[in-house]
């Protein structure tokens, strides 16, 4: 792989790493607290519904997960995400090319 390759490589981990970060933040906060609660709920008294409807029951992907219980395991992620807290606060660290230590 060349130089340029892994430079570019290595400045999109970097930006996925802080946007990770910035949301799991985001979600901590009262603001994120709150859409996740919204969603979480919508989620949980949508996914039944969902699985109902006659026009998303054709598609084979929905079909398959409606087999292997697609609403219950929607259901029980949203309340993974209502539930979720962080466990701890993680320093950002951002590395420069030929910076000295």
């Amino acid at each position: 792989m060349s130089t340029i390759g892994r430079d570019g490589l290595r400045r999109l981990g970097d930006r996925v790493e802080v946007t990770v970060q910035e949301v799991e933040e985001f979600l901590d906060s009262p603001a994120g607290r709150r859409l996740r609660r919204v969603l979480a709920g919508a989620a949980i008294i949508g996914a039944p519904l969902l699985f109902r409807l006659p026009v998303l029951k054709r598609s084979p992907l929905l079909r398959a997960l409606e087999l292997a219980g697609g609403a219950a395991l929607l259901v029980k992620f949203a309340e993974a995400l209502r539930d979720w807290e962080p466990t701890s606060r993680r320093a950002i660290v951002i590395d420069v090319p030929g910076g000295s230590a």
